[in-house]
């Protein structure tokens, strides 16, 4: 969305960021698909890919309150719209930690579908 945004508003700095996240959240996307034929618990890539998203979308909320936030959101006219746009960077960067954080609990067994996986295994045994 972001991209197609820029693309019609014609912001170069604003392309090519939206390009390269879209590019690291492909191989985020990558990595997690591989986990249907691999045993490793860990995802690095996704973990980053959540870090460096928070801070993409913390970045913008800071700019939203500058004079730079006509040459980077063109199309915030008004009030209702920087709210707007507020929200929306805040409800991403809140969803990206809450997928860290279930991430952090599955690494340290502490996911709620843990124990049921573990008496699944021993049961088939």
């Amino acid at each position: 969305m972001w991209f197609i945004i820029s693309a019609y508003y014609g912001s170069r700095f604003d392309i090519f960021a939206a390009l390269i996240i879209g590019i690291y959240s492909a191989v985020a996307s990558f990595e997690q698909l591989s986990k249907m034929h691999n045993r490793k618990r860990d995802i690095p890539i996704t973990r980053i890919y959540l870090y460096v998203q928070m801070a993409v979308n913390a970045l913008p909320v800071i700019v939203l309150f500058t004079p730079l936030k006509k040459m980077i959101f063109p199309f915030v006219i008004n009030n209702d719209i920087l709210y707007f746009m507020v929200a929306f960077l805040l409800i991403g960067i809140v969803l990206a930690a809450l997928c860290e954080f279930r991430i952090y609990q599955i690494l340290n067994d502490k996911d709620r579908y843990y124990r049921v996986i573990e008496v699944f295994k021993k049961h088939q045994q």
